[in-house]
């Protein structure tokens, strides 16, 4: 046979990765958790390199206490639709980067947390230093009621996270936390009862807490890495840990982001 021409090879290479290109996929694609585009910031968002060997947290680094989930399928599921403000606010956490400021707010009718309560936790895990404040670029500080903030961290039942999310057009089926504009929707049925894999609640509600504040910070969704490694923060855990370990923070380690 004679020497092939380069046309002729370029052809032969083009044919044969259309081929490999249609074998691949047919499986199920990934459901996505709720979550709409980011708000525009005025920093932006991307997160350091990974390290080359991800980094493992140490038993310190869980969060406490430990709670464990109630399983719970009784939990209010309507309220009134109105939002009551934890009253008070914090010092600035985090020593550098664009300062944002918010609201912590329980929706009216929920009775199984108040606003004080929920903003003690909220405020906890914003300021933990493997939190998004490790990352230098972000700083928090929760106002008081009268001063206009950067954002909203909002606790309130499905039925209205399902009608406010909706307004983005996201669908939380009752069920799910979102983000969308400068709303950080948290759950009331996932607060309570955590998801499955994460037998110690306070490890949930870190995890969705940042994970949604990280969507307002410009952060979409990414996958496990590899069975047995870290779940990145902006994996949907809530939906599967697709065999990563759960974990709850952006920088495990307090330096390396885990993305």
């Amino acid at each position: 046979m004679g020497r092939m021409t380069t046309r002729a090879r370029i052809a032969t290479v083009a044919l044969t990765v259309s081929l490999l290109a249609a074998g691949c996929g047919g499986g199920e694609k990934p459901v996505f958790e709720a979550a709409a585009s980011p708000s525009p910031v005025t920093e932006a968002a991307s997160p350091s390199a990974p390290p080359s060997a991800e980094p493992s947290p140490s038993p310190s680094v869980k969060p406490s206490p430990s709670v464990k989930p109630i399983k719970n399928g009784n939990v209010l599921r309507h309220g009134a639709g109105t939002f009551r403000t934890a009253p008070g606010g914090t010092d600035v956490v985090g020593t550098a980067g664009t300062l944002r400021t918010y609201y912590v707010q329980v929706e009216n009718g929920i009775t199984t947390f108040d606003p004080d309560g929920f903003a003690a936790a909220v405020d906890t895990i914003l300021a933990d230093p493997h939190s998004w404040i490790a990352s230098k670029k972000w700083r928090f500080k929760r106002v008081t009621a009268g001063v206009t903030p950067d954002f909203y961290i909002k606790l309130a039942t499905p039925d209205t996270m399902d009608r406010m999310c909706g307004t983005a057009g996201l669908d939380t089926a009752g069920i799910f936390s979102c983000q969308y504009g400068n709303y950080v929707m948290i759950n009331l049925y996932r607060w309570t009862n955590g998801a499955t894999g994460f037998t110690d609640l306070s490890v949930y509600r870190n995890m969705v807490v940042n994970h949604e504040t990280g969507h307002y910070l410009g952060h979409g969704h990414v996958f496990c890495s590899g069975a047995g490694k870290l779940a990145p923060v902006m994996q949907q855990q809530t939906k599967s840990l697709q065999g990563c370990k759960a974990n709850p923070f952006p920088y495990p380690d307090g330096v390396h982001y885990v993305g």
